[in-house]
């Protein structure tokens, strides 16, 4: 059977769905043929599911690929399947314009690298509308923020940690000068004995950001080598709390752009 005739097939059960709205993320797009994708959507009311879209390559497609691009926030209208199988979404429009993401280099591998790893460790596919806001927010303000963004990336990952279940704990002690502990995700003694201890001045420069959101972000000035070895020691803080924790693919990319 062709794939036209498989899809054909297919939406002939979709008229006997229901269906829901929502607005959501764009996480992931899959070719799936010379003219159609598959698309993870993380959506606000039922969380992440996987959408077919088909002829979205062609030249005169009613949804078009730039509308299920990478980080868009859209609203659509879908049809209820079981969050383990491929669906079709009835109607899809932007929710959000971005100005800016798109066509500023920096702004958009930010977003990117942090959309690899925001979708790589988010295991549950139950609807988690904190989450979702959280994320909608961030991006929204990476959008039209006009300050630098050299922090942006490690505040972002040490706030998404609070939903993924393993926050730390912004309990330093100035007096004791304690050093940040991976493992366990608070600051120690430095008689403590882990293998996981971070330096006391890249553990002050965590405490900073552990202290401050993301309206404070302009405020927080950390040298490149240090901001480079801090996002090195999240990236292991994820990795030892994030089963099956894949290395970030465009880690060396944000690493090169952010001066």
């Amino acid at each position: 059977m062709s794939l036209k005739s498989l899809l054909n097939h297919c939406i002939k059960d979709f008229p006997h769905l229901k269906t829901f709205q929502s607005t959501g993320i764009i996480f992931r797009r899959i070719k799936y043929s010379e003219t159609s994708l598959i698309v993870d959507i993380f959506t606000r009311e039922k969380g992440i599911r996987s959408f077919i879209f088909s002829g979205v390559r062609k030249a005169k497609a009613k949804v078009s690929a730039v509308m299920i691009d990478h980080m868009n926030i859209v609203n659509i209208i879908a049809y209820d399947k079981d969050n383990d199988k491929l669906a079709r979404v009835k109607e899809i429009h932007l929710e959000h314009g971005y100005r800016h993401i798109t066509t500023d280099v920096v702004k958009s591998s930010l977003g990117i690298f942090l959309l690899e790893m925001t979708r790589d460790c988010i295991k549950e596919k139950e609807p988690n509308e904190e989450l979702f806001d959280f994320i909608t927010d961030w991006y929204k303000y990476l959008d039209i923020c006009d300050h630098q963004l050299s922090c942006f990336h490690l505040m972002y990952l040490l706030e998404l940690s609070r939903f993924l279940g393993f926050e730390p704990m912004n309990d330093f002690d100035e007096e004791l000068r304690t050093q940040f502990d991976l493992l366990d995700g608070n600051f120690v003694n430095v008689s403590n004995t882990s293998k996981y201890l971070l330096p006391v001045e890249r553990s002050i420069f965590v405490r900073q950001l552990l202290s401050a959101d993301m309206k404070q972000l302009e405020h927080i000035r950390i040298p490149k080598d240090i901001r480079n070895e801090i996002l090195k020691d999240i990236i292991k803080f994820y990795r030892l709390h994030v089963d099956n924790f894949r290395e970030p693919k465009s880690l060396a990319v944000i690493q090169a752009i952010l001066r």
